[in-house]
């Protein structure tokens, strides 16, 4: 909860949901977040909605040791919470809490909602973690087929998702919803045009600087070398274009890459800053970078920027061939989807053809604010939940 997903996609739903269920959150933190505190802020937040939370430690200290100790101490802190507060439904987000999940349904009946986040196996073995042919994989494959078969509803991120989740698990349809990455209008806000010409001028960016923005991190499952060698070609092309990255642990880096790529040192900007202030940087942007590896297990993921962006309408620049953003940008005009590959053998003519779609063609604002609504609006996933544990608990 310590970490922006868990602030923006977990708290913020569960904060609205309290107000029509009884809510006790479960999770385990780092161990840097827990010694510099940042879990008091947690508290003052989950108190304020009336929701009762316990967090230990996260450790993978000891591997799928470290795992199987977690999952014994959620499953005795929570088997005392049910025996105290007789709840009816565990709603687990990822594979290793549903196994929780599992357990307490099981022992006391309860039903099960696995959140899958994600093909969170696949996604070890794209980032070599696992080996597909190894005797661990077998297991855990094993493992999250069971729990596909004994969830009572399974909640996506893609519809893509959802279709193999139909196909080759054979599982009905009807218990599967798709519930897209969100973003809450009260935190990833627009702002005046006064203010952002105000907040640009503290960037010590002038009025007619054009501004590409990355935000979070840059590593794992994001191709930022590409990003980076094809904003070189943007400066080249446009001289009032800069960079801004936002971002806490990989600065050297990105440094590193915009030495390798010759981009201009006073056109680039590294920040960190805090999650509840990112909204200032998106609404003085004029678009958002973002790449992600294409890859089997990332059908079954959805950027979480993507939604934060179309909330403070900032056009995405993507690439095709994640979860559901081809069906989105072809469907909505608020983004430009490019393929990988043509960057590296034709940077030029990307970086030509970005350009003049945001500086020239522009976009519809009332694409933003209908996709908004329509399927990323925190209020939109927060009814979908609750329809879900009213099915659920009809069942």
């Amino acid at each position: 909860m310590t970490e922006p997903l868990g602030r923006s996609q977990v708290l913020e739903y569960l904060s609205s949901l309290s107000h029509s269920n009884r809510i006790y959150l479960i999770s385990f933190e780092r161990k840097n977040a827990i010694q510099s505190g940042q879990e008091n802020e947690i508290k003052e937040l989950v108190k304020d909605a009336g929701i009762e939370w316990r967090f230990f430690q996260y450790s993978n200290r000891f591997g799928i040791a470290s795992t199987m100790m977690q999952v014994l101490k959620a499953s005795w802190f929570a088997s005392g919470l049910f025996k105290k507060h007789q709840f009816e439904i565990v709603h687990a987000r990822s594979l290793i809490p549903a196994v929780v999940g599992f357990i307490l349904k099981t022992i006391y009946g309860v039903k099960l909602v696995f959140d899958i986040r994600g093909f969170s196996i696949e996604e070890k073995v794209d980032r070599g973690r696992l080996k597909k042919e190894s005797y661990l994989f077998n297991i855990l494959k094993r493992i999250e087929s069971h729990l596909y078969k004994s969830a009572d509803h399974i909640v996506t991120l893609t519809h893509s998702a959802k279709e193999i989740l139909a196909q080759d698990k054979v599982i009905q349809k009807n218990i599967i919803s798709v519930i897209p990455t969100c973003a809450s209008r009260e935190t990833f806000r627009t702002i005046s045009r006064s203010k952002k010409l105000s907040f640009k001028a503290s960037m010590q960016y002038a009025p007619n600087d054009r501004l590409v923005i990355h935000t979070g991190t840059v590593t794992g499952w994001y191709d930022f070398e590409s990003e980076v060698k094809l904003v070189g070609e943007m400066m080249q092309q446009d001289e009032t274009i800069h960079f801004l990255v936002l971002n806490k642990n990989d600065q050297p880096y990105i440094q590193e890459l915009v030495r390798k790529y010759d981009l201009p040192s006073d056109r680039v900007k590294l920040r960190s800053v805090p999650f509840e202030d990112v909204y200032k940087y998106l609404n003085i942007a004029d678009f958002s970078l973002f790449f992600i590896k294409p890859s089997y297990s990332k059908k079954a993921s959805f950027p979480t920027k993507f939604a934060e962006n179309v909330a403070c309408l900032l056009p995405s620049i993507t690439n095709i061939g994640i979860g559901d953003m081809d069906f989105y940008l072809q469907q909505y005009d608020v983004g430009y989807a490019v393929e990988l590959a043509k960057i590296d053998t034709n940077a030029n003519t990307v970086a030509e053809s970005i350009l003049t779609k945001v500086f020239d063609t522009g976009f519809s604002h009332r694409d933003f604010e209908t996709l908004f609504d329509q399927y990323l609006g925190k209020h939109t996933s927060i009814t979908k939940y609750q329809n879900i544990y009213d099915s659920v608990n009809k069942i």
